[in-house]
């Protein structure tokens, strides 16, 4: 952070300069200077994203201008004088453009008021696209006033979408006592080359511009009700609403001696509303108000106020703040002490300072600055800031936003967390892709641009210590470069308990050819679509304040991340199914011959290849396979998938609710149509039983000769044990096993439409036009080695499609008599009674 103020000598020589002032650790500890450059004062101080500080003011022959500093206020520039600047040039306020999709990105505005010459008693502004070493000449920004009025006490801001606004006061012109009454506006979408839409007079307004604002005798400052604007610069249901805070009174919503009153517009000042900002009763004094918008959307207001002294005499700071788009606020005493406003000695007559400050570090962290004196100063004004904690909910981040954010070197802060980078960002926001296409958004770590070795982090804000039982979620989406299998990126889960000194690792994602990262076939440049998606889940340890998902690039592939998620989940119950497998099967409790392993998974109903959680259990009593917890899974509607080691895996007939806490049950067993497609083996016809189709020993999801030919080697040299090829539970490989293999040829996997993931049929590049040479040979590359994968890939599938004809025509001769005499009808197993199995 950098802040500024007027600093004036008052020993010896009289001289004026603006300080610099810095923070590097949020605010905890300053450093800095109370001389930059010799000037009139009047600071309004710039950070470029790059860095650099610029600050315009009143330069020592009137006119207005700027300098800069490459080394954090180190050292300075010398004065550069803002072209066409007159020396009647007064009252300077600057803003830079930071939003890193802007067309004009990292300009450089100032405004303020000329006096004389050819825009005399308008506002004018000039730019600067080379971070303040040139600036061009100045224009006007403000209509010509009306007989009687002048304009001064301008702001300024850049919205969402690089649009620069402007406001200032229409004032009645009355030396020290004019008043402020109405608002002036204008924006400009042309980088500030020409202004639109200006008007000075948007809003009614009745400032407190006055020579003697406080009643008491013993103090007489000078005060203004001059305006200050900041917009929001979320993606929530108020981004791009602009805020314009001014002290007012006798003027509703504004009560008597000085009240701040927000004016709102969420249309680019087409329309406007106007509340009152302090909630305490009348009588009072508020003035000198600033205004922020936080990375919330949060609406914070710091101004000086009286309503703790009765006298009026003496003034504290308070915050506003209004989570509801300035619907309400809530206020907050920030200084521990009260000061007296009084006249500075040896400036103008009752001048007090025309202007405090306050900016925000992402959520959570809001930081007044302003100045005050008191004896512990001689009586000096001094500068000072204060940190405001504000308790934030715990992170829920899912990206939604209609604006893509760049490669860039920016970071592109949201609610809830933020980039930690040197150098070139690769973080962004992308509209392009949302998790199972739920939203408009996520984000994406550019491996595929970025250089390989750099690490880069998506790091939350400090949020309240968690308790037993808090997990992060996310959803994450990864494909390996086609033409690079061997290169790792990685997404590293960390942990802090100390508000980000130290992290710990929690989980690790690796890419490659076969990482747990990868969600979808390699490739180009990749974006996910809906089904390319997979949820992860890790318990936080209790009293994790803060996590960091820490992103390697090794090269690689883009890494996407969506709906980043602390959240506190019930612990998960014991859920069941019941559940035969054919093979197994027993006409009496417990319906399987022994407690072979089975394994359930939960499938998302809407992307059925998105597998999100399992369980493992045995077969138990009444053929119910019992104690199946799902831990990661959140409530939803989720496919039952049922597996065997040696059977075709069946699907639940529908997606069915799970909710965390409750036990859920399903039943393979019966009725009838239980499974998708009805696709099991009847075991049973009375009553009528189901089961998992046996016969499946290399489980590659089909009944084949190749299962066959394997059952059939099992049989001839009398293979034994826990083996693939034994369906019947006995531990030994005989005829009964190969009748069951040879019974279920052709049967395969039948699953809901989506269920398993489409292949890459396309090699994607997502970059029309190249940046570099680098980009187009390793995407070149990376479509040589796509075809020669496609095409490898072709010759293995009609290699064994071959294998498995050949195989096919082997045994059709060996088991064609018997086939012809076989009884498909396996009901004499059946149970003749009316028990309920699988319950």
């Amino acid at each position: 952070m950098f802040a500024s103020a007027n600093t004036y000598n008052v020993g010896g020589t009289t001289t004026f300069s603006t300080a610099c002032y810095k923070t590097t650790d949020g605010g905890v500890t300053w450093s800095g200077s109370d001389t930059t450059v010799f000037n009139f004062g009047d600071p309004a101080p710039m950070i470029m994203h790059t860095g650099r500080f610029l600050i315009s003011y009143i330069t020592s022959t009137g006119q207005m201008g700027a300098s800069y500093s490459t080394d954090l206020g180190s050292t300075w520039s010398g004065v550069i004088t803002f072209p066409g600047s007159t020396t009647s040039s007064d009252k300077n306020l600057s803003a830079v453009d930071g939003i890193s999709t802007s067309t004009y990105y990292g300009r450089c505005y100032t405004v303020y008021t000329e006096f004389a010459g050819a825009y005399a008693n308008r506002i004018v502004s000039t730019y600067s696209t080379d971070g303040g070493v040139t600036w061009s000449t100045v224009i006007p920004v403000s209509p010509a006033p009306s007989a009687g009025h002048h304009h001064q006490g301008c702001d300024v801001t850049v919205d969402i979408y690089g649009f620069v606004r402007v406001v200032w006061a229409n004032c009645t012109t009355n030396g020290q006592n004019s008043t402020e009454d109405s608002l002036g506006w204008a924006e400009s979408g042309t980088g500030g080359a020409s202004w639109s839409d200006a008007s000075n007079s948007k809003v009614n307004m009745n400032g407190i511009r006055s020579s003697d604002f406080l009643t008491p005798s013993n103090v007489t400052i000078r005060s203004n009700g001059f305006p200050r604007i900041d917009g929001d610069k979320t993606c929530n249901s108020t981004a791009d609403d602009e805020y314009v805070v001014a002290a007012e009174k006798n003027f509703a919503p504004a009560l008597d001696n000085g009240d701040i009153v927000l004016m709102k517009t969420p249309d680019g000042g087409a329309s406007w509303t106007r509340t009152r900002v302090n909630q305490n009763a009348s009588g009072s004094y508020e003035w000198s108000p600033a205004v922020n918008v936080d990375a919330t959307g949060a609406i914070n207001v710091c101004y000086y106020s009286t309503r703790n002294v009765p006298t009026n005499d003496s003034a504290q700071i308070y915050l506003s703040r209004s989570t509801d788009g300035g619907a309400t606020f809530t206020d907050v005493l920030i200084s521990d002490h009260k000061f007296k406003p009084v006249p500075i000695s040896g400036l103008a007559a009752g001048y007090q300072g025309d202007y405090i400050g306050i900016t925000s570090g992402g959520a959570g962290k809001i930081v007044p600055y302003w100045c005050e004196q008191n004896t512990s100063t001689g009586g000096r004004y001094q500068a000072y800031a204060a940190l405001v904690d504000v308790t934030i909910p715990l992170p829920c981040e899912d990206f939604s936003c209609a604006k893509d954010t760049g490669t860039s070197t920016t970071g592109v802060i949201t609610r809830d967390f933020y980039e930690e980078y040197t150098g070139t960002n690769y973080w962004n926001r992308r509209s392009t892709a949302s998790a199972y296409n739920i939203g408009s958004g996520s984000a994406r770590f550019n491996s595929w641009t970025a250089a390989s070795g750099i690490i880069q982090s998506l790091t939350s804000y400090t949020f309240p210590a968690v308790g037993a039982n808090t997990y992060i979620t996310f959803d994450e989406a990864y494909a390996s470069w086609s033409a690079g299998p061997t290169l790792i990126d990685s997404l590293i889960v960390e942990t802090s308990a100390n508000g980000g000194t130290s992290f710990t690792i929690l989980g690790k994602l690796y890419g490659g050819a076969s990482g747990n990262l990868n969600s979808a076939p390699p490739g180009g440049q990749f974006t996910p679509t809906g089904g390319q998606w997979r949820p992860k889940a890790y318990l936080l340890p209790s009293g994790t304040n803060k996590v960091k998902l820490r992103a390697r690039s090794a090269n690689g592939n883009d890494i996407w991340v969506d709906n980043v998620c602390i959240q506190t989940l019930t612990l998960p119950v014991a859920s069941s199914m019941g559940l035969i497998i054919e093979g197994l099967f027993i006409p009496v409790n417990p319906y399987n011959i022994y407690p072979d392993t089975v394994k359930l998974f939960l499938y998302r109903s809407d992307f059925p290849s998105v597998a999100v959680d399992s369980a493992t259990s045995v077969l138990g009593s009444n053929a119910v396979v019992s104690n199946l917890f799902f831990n990661r899974a959140l409530n939803g509607n989720y496919y039952r998938v049922a597996r065997h080691r040696n059977s075709i895996e069946a699907w639940s007939n529908s997606g069915l609710t799970y909710t965390r806490g409750i036990s859920s049950t399903f039943n393979f067993v019966q009725p009838d149509g239980q499974a998708y497609g009805n696709n099991q083996a009847i075991v049973s016809v009375s009553p009528l039983y189901h089961g998992l189709f046996s016969g499946d020993a290399d489980r590659d999801g089909a009944i084949d000769a190749t299962d066959l030919s394997i059952t059939d080697n099992a049989v001839a040299v009398n293979l034994s044990g826990y083996v693939q090829p034994d369906y019947t539970g006995d531990f030994f490989v005989d005829g009964s096993d190969l009748s069951i293999c040879d019974n279920n040829q052709g049967v395969l996997i039948v699953a809901p439409p989506g269920a398993e993931p489409a292949p890459a049929l396309e090699y994607k590049n997502q970059n029309e036009e190249y940046k570099n040479d680098e980009e187009r040979m390793k995407d070149e590359t990376g479509k040589k080695m796509f075809i020669e994968m496609q095409q490898k890939d072709r010759e293995l599938k009609e290699a064994r499609i071959k294998e498995k004809e050949e195989a096919s025509k082997k045994y059709e001769q060996i088991y064609k008599s018997r086939k012809t005499n076989r009884s498909v009808e396996r009901s004499d197993k059946g149970n003749k009674g009316t028990t309920n199995v699988g319950y």
